[in-house]
């Protein structure tokens, strides 16, 4: 069922860990610094202004972001997005969707600058 509307209302991502890459499925990436009880401000250093841009990933539960290495990233159109954390959403003993916590990369090749 959640599978079903993550088909409808998500965007098209995939998984890319190391030289590997997962077949292209619908997830929903949505950014936290809107929540209110999150504290995703700028951080401000000697060096100036610094951004932390997080976001809540739900995927579908056939495509398993906790198996994933530390170099995995989560791609989607230009945007890439490391993996921070991650989790199954288990409902009576069976897996219903994955949610990620995934901070998104700049630079060139998705490095962090």
């Amino acid at each position: 069922m959640i599978k079903r509307q993550l088909d409808k209302a998500g965007r098209t991502v995939y998984f890319k860990d190391n030289n590997w890459m997962s077949t292209p499925f619908c997830a929903c990436i949505s950014p936290l610094w809107r929540k209110k009880t999150a504290n995703f401000e700028p951080k401000y250093t000697e060096l100036g202004q610094s951004f932390r841009e997080y976001y809540l990933y739900t995927g579908p539960y056939d495509h398993d972001v906790t198996e994933l290495s530390d170099e995995a990233m989560v791609i989607f159109g230009k945007d890439k997005f490391e993996i921070k954390c991650a989790d199954a959403v288990v409902f009576s003993d069976e897996i219903i969707y994955y949610t990620a916590i995934l901070k998104k990369l700049k630079g060139e090749n998705g490095f962090e600058n």
